[in-house]
């Protein structure tokens, strides 16, 4: 089970930090991979450039996925984590549209 980490803004980075030290299997994905080195870079180099598509070609079932991104990628996110029988976690409010 992988722990697929969307969103390394300021809210994210201490549990994400503690994921990672702890051992816990986790693929971080940001926008921009430079930003992410910055804040996990001395913990693991699994960084990756965020695309949708590239993390449903990672994604498997039973992983997780923790979306820190913009509320407008939580449905897509959650759409993709239900078509690969993946788990999903919202930093977000809940929206009609969940």
């Amino acid at each position: 089970m992988t722990i697929h980490w969307c969103g390394t803004g300021l809210s994210a980075v201490p549990g994400l930090r503690r994921l990672i030290e702890v051992g816990r299997p986790v693929k971080v994905w940001n926008r921009t991979v430079e930003k992410a080195k910055e804040v996990v870079g001395d913990l693991t180099d699994d960084i990756a450039a965020f695309d949708i598509a590239a993390l449903e070609h990672e994604l498997a079932a039973g992983d997780l996925v923790v979306s820190m991104l913009p509320a407008d990628m939580h449905v897509p996110l959650a759409k993709l984590c239900l078509s690969k029988n993946a788990h999903f976690v919202s930093s977000s409010y809940i929206a009609p549209e969940m």
